[in-house]
């Protein structure tokens, strides 16, 4: 990925920044309620990606047809119940925002949501992350401005507060969308989440328009035009191009140059709609988008450990690929020794949170299963046989193992390495309950590699009999 902007990484946002922007003059314009308009827009999304995703996984789709294996693995549950309550989230947000937009203009309704890293942050605060000052201070003037935006609303009646109300619950269900996908993302597959997603979103969204006794598809000509422009631009346009920008260039910077989407949005609605916000509000607006521009750019600098200096946070410190990792001879320099001090001193929370965050940015330029994505899983092994846990030590190598051997990443002697690696800690597990469940999946990576190590198949039964376990056949 780029370390700076250059000139197609900034078109591929300003398209972006311009299809997003589309979202709520689209929804405004449309004349159908605003739930069957969310209803409507994510069950065209799902029907758009749906079959995409059984075209890109279709052979793990005729195995789990076939009986072979189960649509969702064992180390992918967590990941799914995060994805589940994502959906939900999502849902949630969409029928806010929406209804938003109808009931204020789309000025205010777009720049409140914009307030969406305020409560970010909020929540990082209550997973007891600590934020700079520089940070609070960005997010007290987002604060500030949604206040002083909100009071100008006050004099253009009830509905317009309450349209004001619903943008901010909009902003705080993208906040917890974005906070569960971040804890989701590292076990699933971006096709399988995001199909996952929108189908429990849908679902969901389907089941509220008949609690509500609203017509989900019942539309005129306009708003059937409404929707398929939301489908095109913000959902395929706009979250393409911000992919294409993301693999580029910084994240932090793509996410500023976003912030444009509030007073596009405004433009757009002022030409087609002929709608602006009263004049009062403008300064509020603006305080918004100053807060929350400051908030993101501190909070990337805190990720930057050239901006802390000598000392810095565990969090803010960025480690270098190594290919596998060796215990007991890490060298005085060597840049993971922050995570294997901590993870000698019990802090296991501090350690998880960094793999994690470190582990999201790679799996969001590089791929769920791609090599960099793998070495944070090499990473938590080695952290689990530090802690003492060599069963889940050796079932984090089984994991990195099979990325390792798939067909998009083949690497066969990273595959044999990780193999070589589960079957050391399996050996020094001592629950039965561990060294029998391990020993079918690592007795049949290696029968199906039979030229490394015929040995270790009669070797795996031997240390079962040993321990007065039967044979557990290969799976």
């Amino acid at each position: 990925m780029r370390t700076k902007l250059d000139a197609v990484s900034v078109a591929a946002v300003l398209v972006a920044v311009v299809a997003v922007s589309l979202t709520a003059p689209l929804t405004a314009y449309a004349a159908g309620p605003a739930l069957a308009l969310a209803f409507g827009r994510n069950a065209l999304g799902l029907l758009t990606l749906g079959p995409a995703f059984l075209l890109i996984r279709r052979r793990e789709m005729g195995k789990v047809v076939r009986g072979e294996r189960f649509l969702v693995r064992r180390e992918q549950r967590r990941g799914v119940l995060f994805g589940v309550l994502a959906g939900t989230a999502l849902a949630v947000h969409f029928v806010t925002f929406m209804s938003s937009t109808r009931m204020t203009s789309v000025a205010m309704a777009t720049a409140l949501v914009a307030t969406q890293p305020v409560w970010q942050a909020l929540i990082a605060t209550l997973l007891n992350k600590r934020l700079p000052r520089a940070t609070w201070a960005g997010l007290a003037v987002a604060v500030v401005g949604a206040a002083v935006a909100s009071g100008a609303d006050m004099r253009a009646g009830s509905g317009a507060m309450v349209g004001d109300a619903l943008a901010l619950a909009g902003a705080v269900a993208q906040a917890v969308y974005t906070a569960l996908s971040e804890q989701a993302r590292p076990d699933v597959s971006t096709p399988f989440y995001s199909v996952l997603c929108f189908s429990v979103c849908t679902v969901e969204l389907l089941v509220a328009c008949l609690v509500t006794g609203t017509p989900p598809v019942t539309f005129t000509g306009d708003t059937w035009l409404a929707l398929l422009g939301l489908l095109v631009f913000p959902q395929l346009l706009g979250l393409f191009s911000l992919n294409f920008a993301l693999g580029r260039a910084p994240a932090t910077a793509v996410s500023v140059m976003l912030l444009l989407e509030a007073p596009v949005a405004a433009f757009i609605a002022w030409v087609w709609l002929g709608q602006l916000p009263v004049g009062s509000a403008w300064p509020g607006l603006l305080m918004i988008m100053l807060g929350v521009t400051v908030a993101m750019t501190a909070d990337a600098r805190r990720g930057d450990p050239a901006a802390d200096g000598p000392g810095g946070g565990l969090v803010s410190r960025t480690f270098p690929q190594h290919s596998l990792l060796t215990v007991g001879s890490v060298p005085g320099g060597d840049p993971y020794a922050p995570l294997w001090h901590a993870a000698r001193a019990g802090r296991s929370d501090e350690v998880e949170a960094t793999i994690r965050s470190l582990e999201n940015q790679d799996i969001r330029v590089h791929g769920v299963k791609s090599p960099e994505a793998t070495h944070w899983i090499e990473v938590r092994a080695v952290v689990a046989a530090l802690a003492g846990n060599h069963g889940l030590a050796a079932r984090l190598w089984l994991t990195a193992a099979r990325f390792h051997s798939s067909p998009a990443h083949a690497d066969l002697r990273g595959t044999r390495e990780c193999l070589d690696r589960a079957l050391r800690e399996w050996g020094e597990a001592e629950d039965d309950h561990v060294v029998e469940a391990l020993a079918p999946a690592l007795r049949t990576m290696y029968e199906h590699d039979p030229d490394h190590r015929p040995d270790v198949p009669d070797a795996i039964d031997r240390r079962l009999r040993g321990r007065g376990i039967d044979s557990v056949p290969a799976r």
